[in-house]
Parts: C-alpha cells; structure tokens; sequence
C-alpha cells in the first residue's frame, strides 16, 4: 500500500494498481513509477525479478516482504525456503545473503520494524534448521 493507491497481484501474475478509495485502476506506468509504496508484500514487478532463480516457475514465491527501511526483501517458497536479498532486486538471479530451510511451504511471511539485515541473519542462524 502506498497513501493512495493498493497494489493487487493477480493469479494471471499481473500487477494491477488501484487509486484508494475509488477503486479506479491506474494503468498509465509512468504515474505507477513514482508511486512511493508504505509496505511491500508482493512477488510481482521490476523490483523484485532477481528473487526467481533459475528454474524457478511463477507459483513457486509464495510471498514477500520488504523491511521498513526499504533496503531488505524476505521471500518464501514452494520448497520452504527463507531467502534475504537487498531491495530492490532488479537484475535477475541476485544474491542469496542468507537462505533458512523450513520443513513446509513458506506462505507467508513480515519482518519486523526493529530488525536489521545483521539481526535476521542472526535469528535464522541461531535456529539452526
């Protein structure tokens, strides 16, 4: 969400952008382009295709979350896995900092306000899954 639009990704994995409360799609790019968005929760869009690897299909990122300081990206999958990247991630197949198993698909996912890259790197480290 920003202050005045949602962003809504569709099972056809196309974004749409909606004006809040009207509820008007805006389809013109360069208006969605300088949109400053409050939270950041989708797997969809230029700022986020380094998070697909290789051999990755399009259902297999479930959900993402950027951190409040807008320089972290928290993505989960199909294969339980938890992976860091900086945000955004425009190039494809970016750097992993730090990749956490899960023993069931990831589905979703937030970070904190308070956590840093070094204070995540750390939990994920102590659970030792």
């Amino acid at each position: 969400f920003s202050v005045v639009t949602s962003k809504v990704s569709t099972g056809s994995y196309k974004r749409q952008v909606y004006e809040v409360p009207s509820g008007k799609q805006l389809v013109d790019q360069a208006v969605i382009d300088r949109i400053t968005w409050a939270t950041w929760t989708s797997v969809l869009g230029d700022e986020v295709i380094g998070i697909w690897s290789r051999h990755a299909e399009k259902a297999d990122v479930n959900c993402a979350c950027v951190s409040h300081s807008g320089i972290n990206l928290v993505t989960g999958d199909d294969f339980g896995m938890v992976k860091l990247f900086d945000f955004p991630c425009p190039e494809k197949f970016v750097r992993t900092y730090f990749c956490m198993v899960t023993t069931t698909s990831t589905v979703a996912i937030r970070i904190l306000s308070c956590f840093s890259r070094r204070h995540m790197m750390e939990i994920f480290s102590s659970l030792n899954l």
